[in-house]
């Protein structure tokens, strides 16, 4: 069982609702833990908390507070002494049968620990602690179970934070929707800096970049610096593309958030709003800081090459555009028609780009056609899709196609959208570019005026208005 967050989740309720103890009883808590911390090497240590004990061994809370002083220290046999001693002072207060539960979770003792807090209800029904802690510690396996424990506890409390708990019991098994809806029940102003951040990051998760821009924006405000915060800040508004706020927040998670581990995620929406912004050269730094780091995973590293290969290409930097994209290419673990349809159409651009040589365009050209060739292949339902892009590309190295280089793709085309089922608008618009282009061939090119009137014919069916298809069909 892991504990971490069991324990943080334990802090921060402690601070919301221990019983107050007597100010002697108080400062003798804090006298004994400043012993434990400062002199944890000296033989007499247990000494002098044994000489504050004897000042508050009648009192339950305190000495279980001074049991979880040793706990904090992970002296765990002092720290289930203690809480010997803190049931011994008072059977029926839940301070000592909780210390003896978290003690068991520290020990990864799930099972004990339960029977503990267990006990810590039956004793002391009025203290929230041991519904608190059952609630947590049985979260994974009787999520319902804990979440009844919490409702008694609402009946007993009406001001304790019971939603908060139970929000983050939901969000604990992977219940994303209660979760949510716990939160969603609780007050803002009631949650701590990671509870902000877990709500805003469910919300984010479902994709209710509004919503989880609202919880995380007043994260920021309460807590400017915690960088979890700033994160999902910067994520939502790059998703809701307000790129000018997603790099204030990209500022402050880099420039003025406290203890963060920088995920390549980070880098990438950065780098996508400065990218946007059109602040290139700092996009691309922030993009090289991915592909450099080997601590990120391959996967990530290998998508930012096409962020790369976006930002030269809006340069009007293709050498460097298709450098990084064909690294793109190489590093997918699996091949897909979208990614290679990407590679064809930078080939084509670059091939009608003005500054290509003319040799340099018929080998684009070239390029572009092979990948469309091997998408139709590899993925037959992109077939006509890519027919219909070759059939274009004859008309960058010969505007009017007086080769004909272009026909069989029409010829494709025209074979492929006949033998659909149904055709949408789509379909009838590629169509009739393949009758018309068909018709102009059969006039200009190969001068067979009785072709070019088949092919009006067929073309009149679909578009009875077309003014060259009805002045085709009319020669002679």
């Amino acid at each position: 069982m892991k504990t971490a967050k069991y324990i943080i989740i334990g802090a921060m309720m402690t601070v919301i609702s221990a019983p107050v103890m007597a100010q002697d009883a108080t400062s003798a808590v804090e006298q004994a833990t400043q012993i434990i911390k400062s002199q944890a090497a000296d033989k007499d240590r247990d000494k002098q908390v044994t000489a504050v004990f004897k000042t508050v061994k009648k009192d339950a809370k305190a000495v279980a507070g001074i049991g979880r002083a040793y706990l904090d220290a992970k002296d765990f046999d002092n720290a289930d002494k203690y809480a010997d001693l803190a049931i011994k002072a008072n059977k029926n207060c839940a301070a000592g049968y909780v210390l003896k539960g978290d003690i068991c979770v520290m020990k990864d003792d799930g099972g004990a620990a339960s029977g503990w807090f267990e006990n810590a209800i039956t004793l002391d029904p009025q203290d929230p602690e041991g519904y608190r802690r059952y609630a947590q510690i049985n979260a994974k396996a009787d999520p319902e179970g804990s979440i009844e424990k919490l409702e008694k506890l609402r009946t007993i409390d009406p001001s304790y934070p019971v939603d908060l708990v139970a929000a983050e019991i939901m969000s604990k098994t992977n219940n994303t929707d209660r979760a949510i809806e716990y939160y969603s029940k609780a007050s803002l102003n009631q949650m701590e800096n990671y509870q902000l951040a877990e709500y805003s990051m469910l919300l984010f998760l479902k994709q209710k970049y509004d919503e989880s821009l609202k919880v995380s924006s007043f994260g920021n405000n309460k807590f400017p610096r915690y960088g979890s915060l700033n994160r999902l800040t910067l994520f939502n508004n790059v998703n809701l593309e307000k790129y000018e706020d997603a790099i204030k927040y990209g500022d402050r998670l880099f420039n003025a958030s406290d203890d963060v581990k920088y995920s390549a995620l980070d880098y990438i929406n950065y780098g996508t709003a400065l990218q946007k912004l059109k602040k290139n050269d700092e996009a691309i730094a922030m993009f090289e800081k991915v592909v450099n780091n080997r601590t990120f995973e391959m996967t990530q590293r290998v998508s930012v090459y096409k962020n790369l290969s976006d930002v030269y290409k809006s340069m009007g930097d293709y050498t460097k555009a298709l450098e990084f994209y064909e690294k793109y290419v190489k590093g997918q673990p699996q091949m897909t028609a979208n990614i290679k349809n990407g590679l064809a159409q930078l080939y084509r651009t670059m091939a009608i780009d003005e500054k290509t040589a003319p040799e340099q365009k018929q080998e684009l050209v070239a390029k572009a056609d092979k990948v469309f060739e091997e998408i139709a292949k590899e993925f037959p339902t992109f077939e006509q899709s890519v027919t219909a892009q070759r059939a274009k590309l004859p008309f960058i190295l010969d505007p009017e196609d007086k080769a004909g280089a272009a026909k069989p793709h029409y010829d494709k085309l025209i074979e492929i959208i006949n033998g659909l089922d149904s055709k949408d608008a789509s379909d009838l618009s590629q169509l009739k570019q393949a009758l018309s282009y068909n018709i102009v061939y059969f006039v200009k090119v190969n001068e067979d005026i009785a072709k070019a009137k088949e092919y009006a014919t067929k073309l009149l069916e679909i578009d009875p208005e077309n003014p060259m298809a009805k002045q085709v069909s009319e020669l002679q």
